[in-house]
């Protein structure tokens, strides 16, 4: 008769990737916030331009898949087209936006960013990118290097997992 022996066996993978997955997601929020929280600054604007967080957000999206429908926007930030379309509005007033008429369907417009939208895009990113190096301006080279390695391949995972997920559909 052999003795009763303890449980040593390991848990499962899963168990850790859970615990470090929610630890994860909380900081993800907490850095998503902030971030969406960073106000566009007046002094990295030109002359007479005003654009605020939401304004900037609809110039970047517009700067990654131009020319674009309003209603492709909507759909990627998963808001209704009457929410952003007065956002637009302003964004074209303002010389930041150009609008046309789409070739394929003349009911529709196609957004793209301006000359000026362009460079009020480009200098509020670089103010934000200045607060980021301040954020991180006492970590290692190695730290940094870690992080931005880190964020790129869990962006890659992210797009994966969803666009497995709509292929499921």
């Amino acid at each position: 008769m052999t003795p009763p022996t303890s449980d040593t066996t390991e848990r499962p993978a899963v168990a850790p990737v859970a615990r470090v997955s929610a630890g994860l997601e909380r900081s993800l929020t907490q850095v998503g916030r902030a971030i969406l929280r960073l106000d566009v600054p007046a002094d990295a604007l030109p002359d007479g331009v005003s654009i605020n967080r939401t304004g900037h957000w609809l110039l970047v999206r517009v700067s990654e898949s131009a020319p674009i429908r309003l209603s492709e926007i909507a759909d990627s930030v998963e808001l209704d087209l009457s929410t952003l379309s007065r956002q637009v509005r302003d964004l074209v007033t303002a010389g930041l936006l150009a609008k046309v008429p789409d070739p394929a369907d003349g009911r529709a417009s196609l957004l793209s960013l301006t000359e000026q939208g362009a460079a009020v895009l480009e200098a509020v990113s670089e103010a934000r990118r200045r607060v980021l190096a301040a954020a991180i301006a006492d970590w290692t080279d190695e730290e940094r290097n870690a992080l931005a390695s880190g964020l790129l391949r869990l962006g890659g995972g992210l797009q994966r997992v969803r666009a497995d997920d709509e292929g499921n559909r």
